[in-house]
């Protein structure tokens, strides 16, 4: 019995006593994002001299002049929390939809700053420019509405608009500006989304 005990002890010991350290180097062939997905991360500005591009990652908006021969980057704007969409309002007015910060941050693009902060709803999609006079559209996914500002000054919404459908995200407008259609991911209209 005392020789079984003296085994026993030895082996629990035995499995207390740390290993001994080795380096293992790990080969990494892919990085996964886990930033929010794009609706529109890159505009023009209506005069065609600058590129507006969303750094979703850095929650930048960077601004490239298109000037000279090749693209120059003149300003990185911190902006809300992962930027998905820019849309400029003019040449000099761009609004950037940040999804997790569940904001729109109006840039003034020649100061570079961000001059006003909308907060939306959670998780906005997208803004167009439509209308006479001008209004701001945010597509408002897990509220289900498309929200309606006044540019001219940035107050609460001036409309909400429900959507017949489960997340609508990103927005367009016909050319004269007179109609907005929303693309919604769970329309119910019979379409379905099959994965590859």
């Amino acid at each position: 019995l005392l020789a079984f005990l003296a085994l026993t002890l030895a082996s629990v010991a035995f499995m207390l006593v740390p290993a001994p350290e080795t380096s293992t180097e790990l080969a990494v062939t892919d990085f996964v994002h886990f930033e929010s997905g794009h609706v529109r991360p890159a505009v023009l500005t209506p005069d065609g001299q600058r590129l507006l591009v969303v750094n979703t990652s850095d929650n930048r908006l960077s601004v490239f002049d298109l000037t000279s021969a090749a693209p120059t980057r003149i300003a990185e704007i911190p902006v809300g929390l992962e930027p998905i969409s820019v849309a400029c309002l003019d040449d000099h007015t761009a609004w950037v939809v940040n999804h997790l910060s569940d904001d729109v941050s109006v840039v003034d693009l020649d100061a570079p700053n961000v001059r006003a902060t909308l907060w939306v709803g959670d998780e906005p999609g997208e803004v167009v420019f439509a209308g006479t006079p001008t209004r701001a559209y945010a597509s408002v996914s897990q509220e289900d509405v498309v929200k309606v500002y006044d540019p001219a000054s940035l107050g609460a919404p001036v409309a909400t608009v429900p959507i017949d459908g489960r997340l609508p995200r990103a927005l367009a407008r016909n050319a004269d500006g007179s109609s907005v259609y929303v693309a919604v991911l769970t329309a119910g209209n019979r379409t379905s989304v099959v994965p590859f």
